[in-house]
C-alpha cells in the first residue's frame, strides 16, 4: 500500500471528524495534546548562570543556543457538547523543564531524585481554565473563560521569542472573531537574586513594605479582517502596575498591534507580519504581558517590527525567514536598562530544508544580529554596536520530512562568532565558539 505522509493523514482524518461530528462545537471528551524538546549539547555546561549566556535575545538562534536541555509538555482538554447547543472545555496544560525557557536552571538531570532542589521549578501548571460557549442566553458564538492561560500567543519561527501573549491568570469574553480579557500577573514570580545566585524565590514580587506589586492588563482584540490578499489582526492593551514605590518606575501604560497574514510575499508559503508600539508597563513590544512586565521606567517605550514564514521552493525545498527589530527609548532619561542613548537589537535568520526522502532532510540554520547600545562600553562592550554571526547545519532523521514534520533527531554543528572581543558565549568560553550536539522534537 502507498504511504501517506503523517501530516496528510491527519488534515484528512480531520476533515472526516468534521464531517462525522458536525454537530459538536468542541470534541468530544478527553484529549491529550503536548511537545517535547530534548537537547544535547556534547560537553557543554549548563551550570548555574549558563542559562543567561544561552538566551537568545535576538543574538542568535538554532539548537545550540537553547539552554534547555529537557522540556516536555502536557495539554489535557475535556470537552463537551449539550443537547441545548451549549458547550463546555476544561484545559490543563503543564510543562517539566529544567532551565529558563522551559523552567528552573539547565542542569543534566540525573535518577538521584533531588533534580529539584534549589530549583525556580520544575513540574508546574502553565495553564487551567474553563470556558463555556453558546449557553441558551448567549448569542451564537459567544463563550465565556477564566482561569490561568496564555492568550494569543505568537512567536517567531527561527528565534522562537515570543512576542505577543497574555501570559497570567484573569477572565474574558470571546465573541466569534473579537474579544476581551482582564489578567493578572505578579513581577518576578518564580527566581530572585540572593548572594548572586539564581534561587527559587516566590515571595519576591513585594515593594518595600511587603505590599504586592501584580501587574494587570485589560486585552482588546478584532482578529481576522481579510484585506490586501490576506487578514489583519488588531491588539490593544492597557496595562497598570500596583503600589509603586519608585517615582521613576512605570505604574501603567499601553500597548498596540497591528498582525497581518498571507502567502509568502506573493508566492507559494505563508508569513505573518506585524508592527507593535508599548510604552510604561507595556514597553516589552507592547502587546507581551506577564510576570516580566513590572521594573519599566515611566516614559519607556518601544518600536516592534517581526516578519516571518515559510517559502514552498520546490517540492523538495523549502525556506524559513525572520525579520526582527526591537527599539527602545525614553525621551525623559535616554537611558533603556542602563544604556545611555537607548538600545535597538536587528536580527535577519535563514532556515534552507531540503527533503533527500520522506524520512531524512537536511537544514542549516544560518542567522545575522546586531545589538545598538548608547554609546561605547556600555556593558563592557567595545564598541556601541556589536555583530553577531551564527550557522548551523543538521542532517535531520524524521518520519516526516516536511519543513514542520515531526517527530525528528536531529545532530548538529554549530558556530558562533561575535565582532566583540570580550563578548562570551558561554561562561568560560570566548567571543567565538563550536557547539555539537543532538535535539530532539516530539509534538501531536
Amino acid at each position: 500500500m502507498k504511504k501517506v505522509s503523517v501530516i496528510a493523514a491527519a488534515v484528512a482524518g480531520t476533515l472526516l471528524a468534521g464531517n462525522a461530528l458536525a454537530e459538536d462545537k468542541v470534541t468530544e471528551g478527553w484529549t491529550v495534546n503536548g511537545y517535547g524538546h530534548l537537547l544535547y549539547n556534547v560537553g557543554q555546561s549548563l551550570a548555574l548562570d549558563e542559562s543567561y549566556t544561552h538566551r537568545r535575545d535576538y543574538h542568535a538562534a538554532g539548537a545550540a543556543f537553547s539552554g534547555n536541555p529537557t522540556q516536555v509538555e502536557f495539554t489535557v482538554t475535556k470537552g463537551n457538547n449539550y443537547e441545548s447547543g451549549a458547550w463546555s472545555k476544561y484545559v490543563l496544560k503543564t510543562e517539566y523543564g529544567n532551565n529558563e525557557g522551559g523552567n528552573g536552571r539547565g542542569f543534566y538531570t540525573s535518577s538521584s531524585g533531588s533534580e529539584g532542589f534549589l530549583e525556580s521549578g520544575q513540574l508546574e501548571f502553565k495553564e487551567a481554565y474553563v470556558e463555556l460557549g453558546d449557553l441558551s442566553y448567549f448569542t451564537d458564538g459567544l463563550s465565556i473563560w477564566a482561569g490561568q492561560r496564555y492568550l494569543n500567543r505568537q512567536a517567531g519561527i527561527i528565534t522562537k521569542e515570543f512576542w505577543k501573549q497574555s501570559s497570567g491568570v484573569g477572565a474574558g469574553v470571546h465573541y466569534n472573531n473579537m474579544g476581551f480579557a482582564i489578567m493578572s500577573a505578579d513581577p518576578g514570580e518564580g527566581s530572585c537574586t540572593v548572594d548572586d545566585i539564581n534561587q527559587s524565590c516566590k515571595n519576591q514580587n513585594l515593594d518595600a513594605n511587603g505590599a504586592s506589586t501584580t501587574v494587570n492588563t485589560a486585552d482588546f482584540y478584532y482578529y481576522g479582517v481579510e484585506g490586501l490578499g490576506g487578514r489583519f489582526d488588531f491588539d490593544l492593551k492597557l496595562m497598570k502596575r500596583e503600589n509603586v514605590d519608585e517615582a521613576s518606575t512605570a505604574e501603567d501604560g499601553f500597548g498596540v498591534s497591528v498582525t497581518y497574514s498571507r502567502d509568502y510575499y506573493g508566492f507559494d508559503g505563508w508569513t505573518t507580519t506585524a508592527l507593535t508600539y508599548g510604552q510604561g508597563v507595556a514597553a516589552n513590544r507592547g502587546v507581551n504581558f506577564g510576570q516580566w512586565s513590572g521594573n519599566w521606567q515611566k516614559d519607556d517605550e518601544s518600536i516592534f517590527f517581526t516578519s516571518y514564514g515559510v517559502a514552498n521552493v520546490s517540492d523538495n525545498f523549502q525556506l524559513g525567514t525572520e525579520l526582527t527589530y526591537w527599539d527602545l527609548s525614553n525621551d525623559t532619561t535616554d537611558s533603556v536598562w542602563g544604556s545611555q542613548g537607548g538600545l535597538s537589537r536587528a536580527f535577519l535568520g535563514l532556515t534552507p530544508s531540503y527533503k533527500v526522502n520522506e524520512n531524512f532532510r537536511m537544514e542549516a540554520v544560518l542567522t545575522y544580529a546586531v545589538e545598538s547600545l548608547g554609546s561605547a562600553g556600555t556593558w563592557g562592550r567595545e564598541k556601541a554596536d556589536t555583530d553577531f554571526y551564527s550557522a548551523t547545519l543538521a542532517p535531520v532523521f524524521t518520519v516526516n520530512a516536511d519543513y514542520w514534520g515531526r517527530p525528528q533527531i536531529k545532530p548538529y554543528v554549530a558556530y558562533m562568532s561575535s565582532s566583540d572581543s570580550g563578548y562570551k558565549w558561554s561562561r568560560g568560553g570566548d567571543d567565538s565558539e563550536a557547539r555539537v550536539g543532538v535535539e530532539a522534537e516530539i509534538w501531536f
